[in-house]
C-alpha cells in the first residue's frame, strides 16, 4: 500500500472518529443544560456519581483492547482467519470481565445504603458500562474502516436524544437518564456485532480458555495503564460525591463536559492514526510536535471562550463554571502531551511497562492527594487533582519517550 494511499486512509479515518467520539462529547453538550433544567443540578450530580463508580468498572471490562486489540488487528488485517481469532478472543475476554465485575459491582451497591437507595439508577449505569465495553470499536479501528462504526454511533446517539428529550420531564425522572443510556448503548452494540459478522464475514471463533488467558497476559500492561487513571480521572468526580454531595458533582460534570470537548480533538487524532503510526513509526516525531502545537491553541481557545460557553450553557450557574473551565483548560496541553507520547510513542515502541509504571505512580500519588485536597477545597481540590495528574503523565511520558525510544 503507496504511503498516499496510508495518509488518505488515516485522514479518512480521523473524519470517521470524529463523528464516533465527537458525538460522545457533543450530545452532552445538547442533553446536559436540558438535564440541568428538568432533573436540577442536585439531581443531575445524583446521575453523575453513579456514573462515576460504575466506571471503575468499565476499565476492567475493557482491559486495554483499545490499544492491544486494535494493534493487532492492524498488523493482520490482511489475514481474515487471524482477524476472526483475534475479534473472537477479545469479546470473549471481554464477556468474562463482564461477568466477574457484576458479581463484585452488584454485592456493593446492594450493601451500600447510599447506593442501595437508588438501585435503578445504579443498575442501569452499569448496564451502559457493559453495552460499552461490548461495542467493538476496537475492531473498525484496527481494520482502518471506521466510516461503519460511526454509522453506528449516530444511530445510537439519536436514539439517546429522541428518549431523552421525550421521557425526561421532572426532577424525579433521573433514573430514566441512566436507563436511555443504556438501552441506546446495547441496541448498538448487538447490532455492531451482527454487522461484523455480515459485512466483515467475521464468525465467532470459540476460543479456549487457556487463549483467552494468555490473551490477559499479552495485555497485562496495557490494561494497567489504561485502568490506573481511573484513580485521578474517575475518583474526581466519585470523591467529590462522595466528601461534598451531588451538588458539587453537577458542577464540575458540566464544567467537565465543556473542556473534553476540546480534548476530545486529540483523542480522535491519535486514535485514528495509531494504525498509521504502527506501520510508519519514523512518523511519530512529526505527529507529536503537531499534537502540542494543537494542544496548545486549543487550551488558549477553551479559556478564551470559557465565560461564553458557560453562559449560554449554563446561565444559572455559569460564574463557577466559568471559572472551573478557565483551570481545567490547562489541562488540554498535558492531554494532547499523554496522547502523543504514551499511547502513540511509548507503546508503539512497544514499551507498555513504561507506560504502565508512570500511570500507576500518578494516579496512586494523586488519589492521595485527592483524598486530602477534595475534602478540603471540594470542587476545585478535583480540579487540582485532575489537572496535577494529567501534567505529571505528560512530563513524565515526554521524559521516558525521549530517553528509552530514540
Amino acid at each position: 500500500m503507496s504511503v498516499h494511499s496510508d495518509s488518505r486512509r488515516a485522514l479518512g479515518n480521523v473524519f470517521s472518529l470524529a463523528v464516533v467520539r465527537g458525538l460522545d462529547y457533543l450530545v452532552p453538550l445538547i442533553t446536559i443544560p436540558y438535564l440541568v433544567s428538568k432533573l436540577g443540578i442536585q439531581n443531575f450530580g445524583l446521575v453523575n456519581y453513579a456514573m462515576s463508580l460504575a466506571l471503575y468498572f468499565s476499565a476492567v471490562m475493557q482491559y486495554g483492547f483499545s490499544i492491544t486489540a486494535v494493534r493487532e488487528i492492524a498488523r493482520n488485517r490482511e489475514n481474515p482467519r487471524q482477524v476472526a481469532i483475534i475479534y473472537s478472543e477479545t469479546l470473549s475476554a471481554i464477556v468474562v470481565l463482564i461477568a466477574v465485575c457484576a458479581l463484585i459491582y452488584f454485592p456493593i451497591t446492594l450493601s451500600v445504603e447510599i447506593f442501595r437507595k437508588q438501585l435503578p439508577l445504579y443498575f442501569f449505569s452499569f448496564c451502559f458500562i457493559s453495552a460499552q465495553a461490548l461495542f467493538p470499536i476496537w475492531f473498525f479501528h484496527g481494520m482502518e474502516n471506521m466510516r461503519q462504526s460511526a454509522i453506528l454511533s449516530f444511530l445510537s446517539k439519536i436514539l439517546f436524544l429522541v428518549s431523552i428529550f421525550t421521557f425526561v420531564k421532572a426532577p424525579d425522572d433521573y433514573s430514566l437518564v441512566a436507563a436511555a443510556n443504556a438501552i441506546s448503548m446495547m441496541a448498538c452494540s448487538l447490532f455492531s456485532i451482527l454487522w461484523i459478522a455480515k459485512r466483515h464475514r467475521v464468525l465467532y471463533i470459540r476460543p479456549s480458555i487457556k487463549n483467552i488467558l494468555r490473551l490477559y497476559g499479552r495485555g497485562k500492561d496495557a490494561f494497567i495503564a489504561q485502568l490506573a487513571p481511573n484513580l485521578y480521572n474517575n475518583s474526581a468526580t466519585f470523591l467529590l460525591g462522595s466528601f461534598a454531595g451531588a451538588a458539587p458533582v453537577g458542577l464540575f460534570s458540566a464544567a467537565t463536559r465543556v473542556v473534553e470537548v476540546f480534548n476530545s480533538v486529540g483523542m480522535i487524532i491519535s486514535s485514528a492514526f495509531f494504525p498509521y503510526l504502527a506501520r510508519n513509526q519514523n512518523a511519530a516525531k512529526r505527529f507529536q510536535l503537531a499534537m502540542l502545537g494543537i494542544g496548545t491553541v486549543f487550551a488558549i481557545v477553551c479559556f478564551g471562550v470559557s465565560g461564553y460557553t458557560a453562559f449560554i450553557l449554563f446561565p444559572l450557574e455559569h460564574e463557577i463554571i466559568t471559572k472551573c473551565i478557565q483551570i481545567m483548560s490547562v489541562g488540554i496541553i498535558f492531554y494532547f502531551a499523554i496522547s502523543a507520547y504514551h499511547g502513540n510513542g511509548l507503546m508503539l515502541a512497544g514499551r507498555d511497562d513504561l507506560v504502565r509504571d508512570i500511570s500507576v505512580f500518578a494516579s496512586i500519588v494523586f488519589f492521595i492527594a485527592g483524598l486530602i485536597l477534595v475534602p478540603r477545597f471540594g470542587i476545585y481540590g478535583a480540579i487540582s487533582m485532575l489537572v496535577g495528574a494529567r501534567g505529571f503523565m505528560a512530563v513524565g511520558g515526554y521524559i521516558l519517550y525521549s530517553s528509552k525510544c530514540k
